[in-house]
């Protein structure tokens, strides 16, 4: 049964360290609150699924967040590329 919780509530019961972790949606869907609510936990080591990580997934990996990263294309049409994806692969980290 579908039962209705804050999105803190939801994220510290599914959502833990080294998990896999897929957040979709595109332009006005993209899910900032959820990823938001991942980096004040404090998350840690997650694998990262998502078709074209943006701007919160750059936030995730800039906060320690992330181990990996699994996607089809890195960047952001309206943004450009993402800078902490790119410090991340050319300094090795984390």
């Amino acid at each position: 049964m579908a039962e209705i919780t804050s999105l803190q509530n939801a994220i510290r019961a599914h959502v833990h360290d080294g998990d896999t972790v897929a957040m979709e949606g595109f332009t006005h869907l993209i899910p900032f609150a959820a990823g938001h609510e991942v980096i004040r936990q404090r998350r840690k080591d997650l694998t990262l699924i998502r078709m074209t990580p943006d701007v919160i997934y750059d936030q995730l990996i800039g906060a320690g967040c992330a181990k990996k990263l699994i996607f089809s294309w890195g960047g952001n049409p309206g943004v450009g590329s993402l800078h902490r994806l790119r410090d991340a692969v050319e300094r090795d980290w984390p």
